[in-house]
């Protein structure tokens, strides 16, 4: 009767699924994190308004036709550029805890973004 050791799984391999495994659960958790905020839908909607907003200044419209035309109200394109700082810092702590093998320390959402999600 003959072994075949190529067939064994070894340590090495049972530890690079391991870490495989607990990579892919903290990005799902980072993915649904952030989706809790906003679906990519609502996203594609804020950026949307974002490149309204801008082509009606490029236009020349006032500042308040702008956010008219575009959904926006004052302080949303501060809110919006904190969404996206958040969303980086999310990625970044997710690459982080994956690589540390520490678990995840996961950013506040900066207040008032997800009540600008909830309009999109």
């Amino acid at each position: 009767m003959q072994i075949d050791f190529a067939q064994a799984v070894t340590a090495e391999a049972k530890a690079q699924a391991a870490a495989l495994a607990r990579a892919t659960s903290i990005k799902t958790d980072c993915r649904t994190r952030i989706l809790a905020v906003g679906s990519e839908a609502t996203q594609m909607n804020i950026a949307q308004a974002g490149i309204v907003f801008t082509a009606a200044v490029l236009d020349g419209a006032p500042r308040t036709v702008a956010l008219a035309a575009s959904g926006l109200r004052d302080g949303d394109l501060t809110l919006a550029q904190g969404w996206k700082a958040w969303v980086a810092a999310m990625q970044t702590e997710c690459r982080r805890a994956i690589e540390s093998g520490e678990g995840p320390v996961w950013p506040d959402l900066p207040k008032g973004v997800a009540d600008l999600a909830a309009r999109f």
